[in-house]
C-alpha cells in the first residue's frame, strides 16, 4: 500500500496484473516508466535493508560497537557505553575509564564523613545533583591526574548494594576497579584475646590491634547467615569464654542465599589487594600516616592497660609515634551485618566466620562442601563492618550476566575505630567475665581511623601517578621506548586487568598525557603478574640512572620530593 500510494504521488499509472505500466501510448516511454519503477523499488529496499541490519548488529554484537569496552581499564576509550556514563554523571564525555572509591557514612554517624579527606584531594568536582541518584553522594574529578568517581553509598548493606547497582547499569563497563572504604571494629588481638574450649588462660601472642589500623581485603562474610536458637547461642552465659552454637552457618546458602563472598573475580580482586598492600607498606605510604592524637593515645592506653590487669598478659607498650599496621586477606576478613555487637562470645563467633571466609579464598575449601577449613579462628582477625556484602553481592551478579564483557576487579579497605568487646578478667578456673567497660569513642577514633584508610588510598594513587610519569621519563630514551614497545601484556586481561598497562600507556605517550592536566589520565589498575594461578603486584620497572622521587613524607602530608600533580594532603588532627 505504501509502495502504491507513493508511485501515485509521483504519478505513475497503476500496475496491470502482468507487471507492465498502464500506459497505452509508445513502447520506449513504457520502458522509461519500468526502469524508473524498478530503480525506485529497489531503492528504497536498500535502505530498509541497511536500518534492518544496523538495529541487528547493535543487538547482536554489542561489543564490536563498543570498541574496547571489554579491555581493561588502558584500553578504555570514548565509546557507547562511555556516553551513557557520561550522561549519568552530567559530563560531555568520558577520556577512558574510571576508578570507583565507596564509602558509607556520610557524617552522620561518627561527625566526619568517611570520604573528607579523598574529597579533600579531588580536583575539577563534577557532582550529581543528591535527588538524581539512590547514593548517598557521587563526585567526579581528577585524583593525582586519574579520573576518579567517589561515591558516599550511605549506611548498611542494602544501601551500599542499591548504590552499587546503579553504578554499575550506567557506568559499568567503564569501571575499572572498586575500592570500598570504611572504618569497623575489629578482633583486639591476632587470633583474639579468649579462645575456647581452652580457656584456662588469655592469648599470649602479643600481636594486638590498634586505633588505625589498616585491613585490606575482597573477602566477607554476612554475620547473621545464621540457623540457631537462644539456648544454643546463651548456652555458656554469662562465661565469656564461649562460642555461641548454631546449626547451621554461612554456607547454608539454601537456607538464606549467598552469605560467603570469597571467590568470585579473585584473581583480579587480589591483585587489586595486592596493589594497596604494597604501596600501604611501602616506605612512602608509611611515612604519609599521621600521628595518632594524645586522646586516642589515651583510649589505647587505658584500654590495653585494662586488658592487661584482667588476662595476666604483658601486651605491646603503647606509644603515639608507633605507625599504624596493615594486615593484609591472610590475617583478616570483613563480618558484616547491622548490629553494633560487643562482647567476646561474637567476636569469637566472628573470627569462626572470618577464617571460613578466608580459607575459601585461599583454595582451602569450598562454600557448602562441610569441610573443615584450613586457617584456624586463632589466626585470623575479625573486622566488623556492614557494607562489604551489600558491594559484593551486586558484583557478582553483574558478573553473572551474560551482557557483562569484563568483570571489575574489587577490594575492602577497613580500618580500626574501636574494639568489638571489652577487657575481659579471668574469676575462676576457665570462667571470665568484663573486667571493665571502656566508653566507645565515636569521635576521635573514628576520625583517625578515617585519616589512615584514606592515606592508604590515596598513597596508591599517588604510587601510580609516579609510575607512570617514571615510564614517560623512560619513553623519551630511545633504548628505553623499543624495550618498553616491544614488552609483552598488550592481551586483554580475563579478570578486568591488563599486563604491562603502564607499558601500553607509553605507547600512547604518557609523558604528553601528564604534562597537560587536560590530556588522556594513566592507567588506574596495577597489572598483575600470575604465578600459578595467583596474582601479584608487577615487579616495578626502574632504568640505570631513572629518577626516583623522595620518599620523606612528614604529618600525613605526601608532596616531599613529589611533584604536584602526584602529592596529596591529609589533614589529622
Amino acid at each position: 500500500m505504501m509502495l502504491e500510494k507513493l508511485l501515485n504521488d509521483l504519478k505513475i499509472s497503476s500496475l496491470h496484473e502482468d507487471g507492465d505500466l498502464e500506459y497505452p501510448h509508445e513502447p520506449a516511454r513504457r520502458r522509461l516508466y519500468n526502469i524508473f519503477r524498478w530503480s525506485l523499488v529497489g531503492s528504497i529496499a536498500a535502505v530498509f535493508v541497511l536500518l534492518l541490519w544496523s538495529q541487528v548488529l547493535d543487538i547482536q554484537y554489542p561489543s564490536q560497537r563498543r570498541g574496547s569496552s571489554g579491555a581493561s581499564p588502558v584500553s578504555l576509550g570514548t565509546t557507547r557505553d562511555g556516553d551513557l556514563c557520561a550522561a549519568y554523571l552530567n559530563l560531555e564525555r568520558l577520556r577512558g575509564g574510571i576508578s570507583v572509591i565507596l564509602t558509607a557514612d556520610p557524617g552522620d554517624f561518627s561527625g566526619t564523613p568517611e570520604a573528607h579527606h579523598i574529597l579533600a584531594n579531588l580536583k575539577d568536582q563534577v557532582v550529581k545533583p543528591r535527588d538524581e541518584t539512590v547514593c548517598g553522594g557521587v563526585y567526579f574529578g581528577s585524583l593525582m591526574a586519574q579520573d576518579v568517581l567517589v561515591i558516599t553509598t550511605g549506611i548498611g548493606p542494602t544501601a551500599a548494594g542499591l548504590c552499587v547497582q546503579e553504578l554499575l547499569t550506567s557506568c559499568g563497563p567503564s569501571i575499572t576497579e572498586m575500592i570500598y572504604f570504611g572504618t569497623s571494629g575489629w578482633s583486639p588481638q591476632l587470633g583474639g584475646v579468649l579462645n575456647p574450649p581452652d580457656c584456662s588462660q588469655a592469648n599470649t601472642n602479643r600481636k594486638i590491634t590498634r586505633v588505625g589500623d589498616v585491613c585490606i581485603s575482597p573477602v566477607s562474610v554476612n554475620w547473621v547467615c545464621k540457623k540457631s536458637t537462644w539456648s544454643l547461642q546463651s548456652e555458656g552465659f554469662p562465661n565469656q569464654c564461649f562460642r555461641p552454637q548454631e546449626t547451621a552457618g554461612p554456607n547454608a546458602s539454601a537456607l538464606y542465599g549467598d552469605c560467603l563472598f570469597a571467590s568470585d573475580n579473585l584473581d583480579g580482586n587480589l591483585a587489586l589487594s595486592d596493589a594497596l598492600i604494597v604501596a600501604a607498606r611501602s616506605s612512602r605510604g608509611r611515612a604519609a600516616l599521621p600521628m595518632r592524637s594524645e586522646l586516642v593515645s589515651e583510649l589505647e592506653e587505658r584500654y590495653w592497660g585494662l586488658m592487661s590487669k584482667g588476662t595476666g598478659q604483658t601486651y605491646p607498650p603503647i606509644a603515639r609515634e608507633d605507625k599504624p599496621l596493615v594486615w593484609d586477606y591472610t590475617q583478616c576478613a570483613e563480618v558484616d551485618g547491622q548490629f553494633f555487637f560487643t562482647g567476646a562470645p561474637w567476636e569469637i563467633k566472628a573470627r569462626d566466620y572470618a577464617s571460613q571466609a578466608i580459607a575459601t579464598a585461599l583454595g582451602f575449601g569450598k562454600p557448602g562442601s562441610g569441610a573443615r577449613n584450613a586457617i584456624s579462628p586463632q589466626e585470623v582477625i575479625a573486622v566488623s563492618a556492614m557494607e562489604g556484602v551489600g558491594v559484593a553481592e551486586a558484583l557478582e551478579k553483574y558478573h553473572r550476566l551474560k551482557t557483562t564483557k569484563r568483570r571489575i576487579p574489587y577490594t575492602n579497605v577497613r580500618t580500626l575505630s574501636n574494639w568489638i568487646h571489652h577487657p575481659v578478667g579471668k574469676k575462676a578456673e576457665g570462667q571470665w567475665e568484663v573486667f571493665q567497660e571502656v566508653p566507645e569513642d565515636y569521635v576521635n577514633g573514628y576520625a583517625y581511623a578515617i585519616a589512615t584508610g584514606s592515606v592508604t588510598i590515596l598513597t596508591l594513587y599517588q604510587q601510580r601517578c609516579l609510575s607512570v610519569e617514571a615510564l614517560g621519563r623512560l619513553d623519551q630514551d630511545p633504548v628505553q621506548r623499543v624495550a618498553l614497545t616491544a614488552s609483552p601484556g598488550s592481551q586483554q586481561g580475563q579478570h578486568g586487568l591488563e599486563l604491562g598497562g603502564l607499558a601500553m600507556w607509553v605507547r600512547v605517550g604518557p609523558t604528553k598525557g601528564l604534562a597537560n592536566a587536560e590530556a588522556e589520565r594513566p592507567e588506574p589498575t596495577a597489572p598483575p603478574v600470575k604465578k600459578s594461578g595467583w596474582a601479584y603486584p608487577a615487579p616495578a620497572r626502574a632504568a640505570a640512572g631513572a629518577p626516583v622521587a623522595a620518599s620523606g613524607v612528614r604529618g600525613g602530608k605526601a608532596d616531599a620530593g613529589v611533584q604536584s600533580r602526584c602529592s596529596f594532603h591529609v589533614k589529622y588532627p
